[in-house]
């Protein structure tokens, strides 16, 4: 069985299609996670080098809260070790924060990470 050229022209658009689909579908609910890494970006220094890591987004009823970590670079060139952020996402402003107790209380829940 050998397929036309059209065919397989068009099995390569529908191919293409779904893939382009599949890569995009984070930004149905990406907007939150977003906001965060450019609240994030904000208040890091050095945040033209970072790196963000194990990113998840946690519903606290009306609250939505952005946990992760992220790592820059030193002034060697090298990723210093990744510490631990919290984002309680809120337009106009979200609140960035890597304090440790926030990032407990809002992110180390039974059951996460």
């Amino acid at each position: 069985m050998r397929l036309s050229k059209s065919k397989f022209f068009a099995a390569i658009i529908l191919l293409i299609l779904v893939w382009v689909a599949f890569t995009q579908i984070r930004m149905v609910d990406g907007s939150a996670v977003d906001t965060a890494k450019a609240a994030a970006l904000k208040e890091i220094e050095n945040s033209e080098t970072a790196k963000f890591d194990n990113i998840e987004k946690i519903e606290h009823g009306e609250t939505t809260v952005v946990c992760g970590q992220y790592s820059v670079k030193d002034a060697g060139g090298n990723y210093t070790q990744p510490r631990n952020f919290s984002v309680i996402v809120q337009e106009p402003n979200s609140k960035f924060s890597e304090s440790e107790e926030d990032f407990n209380q809002y992110c180390s829940l039974p059951g996460k990470r």
